[in-house]
């Protein structure tokens, strides 16, 4: 009898520690889209999320729902807020490499709910997070999981997850989701505001800080009589220093700016309007360069390194009519080189590639 007990006591602790298993960010990624939930009692937010945590279970979320009361966080592991007048809930781990989770409902013009939930694991202070949205049908009873909505396919504008991060956050109040890139070595950030249209949100814009500033740049270097107005954005790598630059374009390609952005500031590196194009090179150097009047033609490079201008080198060639040919006049940082030091800049400069940006864009 005593065996019996002791192997269904042991039996017990197995299945609570089977039952009790919490999901990786990478096992919640790969399998939610794949399993519709059931037994949902409610439309409410509690139990969307009780619901959700039975099925793929975490530390925030369980710490919540035990204690589902919004805390100041002072003393406690997590900082939990729990608005159930406006359908939101969270729970803030505190401290480096923890979790948080997030989650609301909205109402549908269909007569179901949105459920949203935000799981974001911390790797010391980079955040990974995954966006998750299910259909709640309060006839069935379900939360169906909605795979297609732009937010669950978000990608971030820079590929490399070392160098920025991403939060999204959902609304508390009102039903706008923001999701905010911090690129670390910028110091500024890149916000993306999708607006609900009854069904679900929507991408409506997105703000770069101090866009303002690099306008003012381009506009007071061509000096045009209509201001610019840059539709679509991309971020490169240029010179590969874990820092991407900033590519601004006009929808028609015409008005171009390429930024660096750093601790040190904003620099308009390279530019284009609708007489002159974007010029690459193999070792880190960007130019622009067209027409500048009948028989004459203009180049301007960059030299980048870690983010900064090295030197600016100019390739002016101008027809001489007489001679029949073309003359270049080569200048560094504003001081002419002679024909043979110019050549060997520019041959340094190594071969023309080709770069199709993946450009994003700014406005509807």
């Amino acid at each position: 009898m005593k065996k019996f007990l002791a192997l269904l006591v042991f039996s017990c602790s197995l299945a609570v520690t089977f039952a009790q298993k919490n999901y990786t960010l990478d096992e919640i990624r790969a399998g939610w889209a794949k399993k519709t939930i059931t037994g949902v009692k409610s439309g409410n937010i509690i139990p969307l999320l009780t619901a959700f945590n039975k099925t793929w279970r975490t530390a925030p979320a369980t710490e919540l729902l035990a204690h589902p009361v919004t805390n100041e966080g002072d003393e406690d592991a997590y900082s939990i807020t729990v608005d159930t007048p406006n359908g939101y809930v969270s729970a803030q781990e505190l401290g480096d490499d923890g979790e948080d989770i997030a989650a609301c409902v909205w109402k549908r013009s269909n007569g179901h709910k949105l459920f949203a939930v935000v799981y974001t694991r911390y790797y010391g202070l980079t955040p990974h997070p995954i966006a998750l949205f299910y259909d709640y049908d309060a006839t069935k009873g379900t939360l169906t999981p909605e795979f297609d909505i732009p937010l669950v396919q978000l990608l971030p504008s820079y590929s490399d997850r070392s160098v920025d991060f991403v939060h999204i956050k959902l609304p508390q109040q009102g039903k706008d989701v923001e999701v905010w890139e911090y690129l670390m070595p910028w110091g500024c950030y890149i916000k993306q505001t999708y607006k609900w249209n009854g069904m679900q949100p929507m991408w409506s814009s997105t703000t770069i800080d101090n866009y303002d500033q690099m306008c003012r740049q381009f506009d007071s270097t061509y000096q045009l009589e209509e201001k610019v107005k840059f539709d679509k954005y991309a971020l490169i790598d240029f010179d590969e220093d874990n820092n991407p630059e900033l590519w601004l374009s006009s929808n028609n390609n015409d008005n171009q700016a390429i930024f660096t952005i750093s601790h040190d500031g904003i620099h308009m590196v390279a530019s284009t309007y609708y007489k002159t194009h974007l010029i690459f090179h193999e070792n880190n150097v960007i130019g622009s360069a067209g027409s500048c009047g009948t028989g004459c033609f203009n180049a301007e490079y960059v030299k980048l390194n870690n983010s900064k201008v090295l030197y600016r080198f100019q390739d002016f060639q101008e027809y001489d009519y007489q001679k029949d040919e073309m003359n270049s006049t080569y200048s560094k940082d504003g001081k002419e080189l002679s024909k043979a030091e110019g050549e060997r800049i520019y041959k340094s400069f190594g071969d023309v590639r080709d770069i199709i940006p993946l450009m994003h864009e700014l406005q509807p």
